[in-house]
């Protein structure tokens, strides 16, 4: 490999450009993402022809990832995937796009992307046939991590018979169907019985919230009672809309805590299915086979 080097720095400093990547690898494989990404900016300053550029801008968006700057890794790598489309780096930025909207919570723009990506890779290779069954499979595991079960069927469905082969997906269809025994509880019954104060939180396990909505909620409407008997009216209609409050929110409060049991649930199931398949979502690899088109520390 033909090694450049320009002279840079007070002093008329000589900078070669095997030195400076090597410095920038070596802050990178010791966690000093921040002096990584500045020396691998500096390596594709100077050095801006230099065949492993790709490499320097790849590790950027994985330096910013790794710091948490989700939003500058994710204006990287989409940079990337921009310029380099279907290639080995282009793909590899376009699993990292989507992982990094999942870890911002925007599932629907981590599925977009991959959606995006399958239609590129339509109609071509085996190559790229194998990589849009990976994406559904990812897209798949999405739509599963965000609690919608019958659109990961839909992904999963969507894998090719020599891919769902690949991915052993007979038995992840298999243990799908323990998802009709997750428990659930209807936010319509826990609506129901918070006409009772406490109640929905009662019938969804949580013992200590409905003794606390009850006894507040009792204790100002017995207060609001007694005040008017007494006929103190002020002191009875500001006790009367304090126990309305506790009221209106134990009634809020039991309806949302359905909706939070069975989300915990799914939630749950989802991350043992992970655990007995082996599966990374956020990397787009399993144990049994890798999806990235380069190794990557994880």
């Amino acid at each position: 490999m033909p090694v450049s080097a320009v002279f840079a720095g007070q002093g008329d400093v000589l900078l070669n450009s095997d030195t400076q990547i090597r410095y920038a690898d070596d802050c990178f494989a010791g966690h000093d993402y921040g002096a990584a990404a500045a020396e691998y900016k500096r390596f594709i300053y100077f050095f801006p022809d230099d065949e492993r550029t790709p490499h320097a801008r790849f590790n950027i968006g994985m330096s910013f990832f790794y710091l948490k700057d989700y939003a500058a890794a994710l204006n990287q790598f989409t940079a990337i995937f921009d310029r380099q489309g279907l290639s080995a780096t282009g793909v590899e930025s376009a699993w990292m796009i989507s992982r990094c909207y999942r870890h911002t919570g925007d599932y629907r723009a981590a599925i977009g992307n991959l959606t995006y990506l399958i239609r590129l890779s339509s109609g071509k290779t085996v190559t790229d046939h194998a990589l849009a069954d990976k994406a559904w499979h990812q897209i798949g595991w999405l739509y599963l991590e965000s609690g919608d079960f019958q659109q990961a069927r839909d992904a999963f469905g969507r894998i090719s018979l020599s891919g769902r082969a690949g991915l052993d997906m007979d038995t992840l269809d298999a243990q799908l169907k323990g998802q009709a025994a997750i428990p659930q509880k209807s936010p319509m019954a826990a609506g129901v019985l918070s006409l009772i104060p406490g109640g929905g939180y009662l019938y969804c396990g949580r013992t200590q919230d409905a003794l606390t909505a009850f006894f507040f909620t009792s204790a100002f409407i017995y207060g609001a009672v007694e005040s008017f008997d007494q006929d103190l009216y002020a002191l009875g209609g500001m006790m009367s809309l304090v126990g309305l409050g506790f009221y209106s929110g134990s009634m809020y409060g039991g309806i949302s805590s359905a909706y939070k049991f069975n989300q915990a649930r799914k939630s749950e199931f989802v991350q043992e299915l992970k655990k007995k398949r082996g599966v990374d979502v956020s990397a787009g690899f399993s144990q049994k086979q890798v999806f990235l088109g380069m190794t990557v520390r994880f």
